[in-house]
């Protein structure tokens, strides 16, 4: 039988195209990524990687293996969960995926105050390896992104709830000479030198590139980070300007300043999937509610440009 644990590894080598990616997603050391992937690779009898410059780029085979092992996976951490509630004799659970801002900007309120009101409750909260359609409905309860212009995540068996949209602010490094100004047409910053923010982000990068060339220009990138931090590490260095989701900034300790920019503002939009099975149950009710209330509050923060 196939390890899951590698199986979910390489789910996750395939969404993101990197094995970096993968190790600082899943809290992995990016040799040990690369050994389960090794592993894996013998115990299945064909390549699942190819070396590509620096780099690596998942075979034919590997991106079949990996969309066939969806169910599976999902199969065995139901049952997984099942056990340890008939173990411990847990009340209730809740499994919740989620992207990472929202993990880290809302959750632990949410967490906290269904810890007050559901004391039996155990909730368990994981972050999405992708925002792909394909890897929702895997979860209770999913909080995904979407771009505004492309077809909405939705899955089968699931009820979707519009939570509102996240807009788009240009991380400016201190000195930069419209700090302090706002909001401002995206096109004043044709001419400067930008960074490319989480570039296997795909939501960020479209938005960008969207955005962008409505404003009539394309964006000159002088540095590519493949994850937000880096991202924002570049510019509070002077490297260049980004474009990031506001509630990601909300959270940020970088020095950088933060301008809202218009002509276009561009935005996401973020979405709740509540699976039908548990949408009669009173704790996923009210995570929902509470979600709305942290999402509707999120709009204008302290601290950032209105």
């Amino acid at each position: 039988m196939l390890d899951l644990n590698r199986l979910r590894i390489l789910r996750a080598v395939v969404a993101s195209g990197s094995v970096n990616e993968t190790a600082r997603r899943l809290g992995y050391t990016p040799s040990t990524v690369s050994q389960h992937i090794h592993t894996l690779a013998k115990e299945v009898g064909f390549p699942l990687i190819d070396r590509v410059g620096r780099g690596i780029v998942p075979t034919a085979a590997a991106v079949e293996l990996a969309t066939a092992s969806a169910d599976v996976l999902h199969a065995a951490s139901r049952l997984s969960a099942l056990v340890k509630d008939l173990r411990e004799g847990a009340t209730d659970r809740l499994v919740l995926r989620t992207f990472a801002s929202a993990a880290y900007a809302w959750m632990p309120q949410v967490a906290r105050t269904l810890r007050q009101e559901f004391p039996g409750l155990t909730l368990e909260l994981s972050i999405s390896e992708s925002d792909l359609a394909e890897d929702a409905g895997q979860a209770d309860i999913e909080i995904h992104t979407e771009l505004p212009y492309a077809p909405s995540i939705t899955a089968a068996g699931f009820r979707r709830t519009v939570l509102g949209t996240d807009d788009f602010l240009l991380a400016v490094p201190t000195d930069h000479p419209l700090v302090g100004s706002g909001p401002i047409d995206l096109a004043e910053f044709a001419e400067d030198d930008w960074v490319q923010y989480d570039f296997r982000d795909e939501i960020a990068t479209s938005l960008t590139t969207r955005a962008c060339a409505e404003a009539g220009f394309t964006p000159h990138y002088v540095a590519r980070a493949q994850d937000h931090v880096t991202g924002l590490a570049f510019v509070s260095a002077g490297v260049g300007i980004t474009l990031v989701p506001e509630l990601a900034a909300a959270w940020s300790a970088f020095d950088v300043n933060f301008i809202r920019t218009q002509n276009p503002t561009p935005q996401r939009r973020i979405v709740v999937l509540v699976r039908n099975a548990v949408s009669s149950n009173p704790a996923a009710s009210r995570l929902v509610d509470l979600l709305v209330d942290v999402a509707s509050a999120s709009t204008h923060r302290a601290g950032l440009p209105v």
